[in-house]
Formats: structure tokens, sequence, C-alpha cells
């Protein structure tokens, strides 16, 4: 004799058979503590400074290094790196300073953005090649105002814009309060 689905067993399997779906409509999961984790909505607009942004790293050295000590799970992007949410924070023609106090652009130092020297497990954290710099034409640069532990740009420097691929806002998300 077949024992009926449990109500609980029928939302998972619909959540599951939805999920592609919900996906593909504009909703993004975020599992990291960059920024709360929950569910995100695609906006439709331009990225612009303070939009949260999601984007693939480029192919670099310093996001080899984050995947194989764990910062940066594997996903779908270009060398099997998972897709990053970060605030974007400054655009081409900002100036950038980065330093152990924290990070500022144009003169203004943003939150929870103080370089740590050593991740959890004592290994030395990267930095960029340049304390201070101008964003060049093309450029941004993405942090966290969120987390001071994450790997952001403070450790990768400013990435090309073309990488950032959507802008989006938060719809559930359950904030943690660990930093």
């Amino acid at each position: 004799m077949r024992r009926p689905l449990s109500v609980a067993a029928v939302l998972v399997i619909l959540m599951f058979c939805a999920l592609p779906l919900v996906l593909l409509a504009g909703a993004r999961i975020n599992i990291t503590n960059s920024f709360p984790p929950g569910i995100y909505w695609v906006v439709d607009k331009v990225p612009e400074r303070g939009d949260l942004v999601m984007f693939c790293p480029p192919l670099r050295d310093v996001f080899d290094l984050a995947y194989e000590r764990g910062y940066l799970q594997s996903g779908t992007c270009p060398g099997g790196y998972m897709r990053m949410l970060k605030r974007l924070v400054g655009v081409p023609g900002d100036e950038v300073l980065i330093l152990a106090e924290g990070v500022s652009v144009n003169g203004q130092l943003h939150p929870r953005t103080q370089s740590l020297r050593k991740d959890p497990s004592g290994r030395r954290m990267p930095h960029p090649r340049f304390e201070r710099f101008r964003l060049a034409f093309g450029d941004a640069l993405l942090l966290s105002d969120y987390s001071h532990h994450s790997f952001d740009g403070r450790y990768f420097g400013a990435i090309p814009m073309l990488q950032i691929e959507e802008v989006v806002t938060p719809v559930l998300v359950w904030d943690r309060e660990f930093d």
C-alpha cells in the first residue's frame, strides 16, 4: 500500500521544480556572509554607485587564491567561480585609498572596510598593487558594507565594469549580526 505524500514533501517537490523558473524570472540566492543570506531580485537598471550588484570574478590569480582558500565557492562563472554579491562604491574617475583603517572613495571612508592582515587561518591576505589609485575608464570598485570579513575590492582591487551582470535588491533575507 502506498503512503500519501506529506504536505512538507509536496512543498519540497514543488520548490525543487519551481526553482529554475523562479531563477529565470529574476530571483537570486545569496549564501555568503558578504551580505545577508537570502533571496534577492534582479532590478532592470544600469549599475551605478550604491547599487548591490552580482558579478563573475575576472580570471585573475587573486581569485584562484580565494577559491583555493575557501573565500570563494565553485559556480558557473568562467574559472569555475561562484557569482559574487557586492556594493558598487567606485566608478571611473573616482579616487580610491585602501589603508588598514578602511577604504575611502573620493575621501569618504566606507564602513566595515578595514583590511585584515591575516585570514582566520592565519594566512596573509592579498592586497591590490597600489594603496592609492584613480579608477580608470571601464573599472569599478566593489565592497561589502555589511561584513568586515568579506573578500572584496580591498583585497582584489578594481575589476572591469563588464564583469557586473546585474543589479539586485533584497527581497527576503536573514540578517546575521556576526561582525
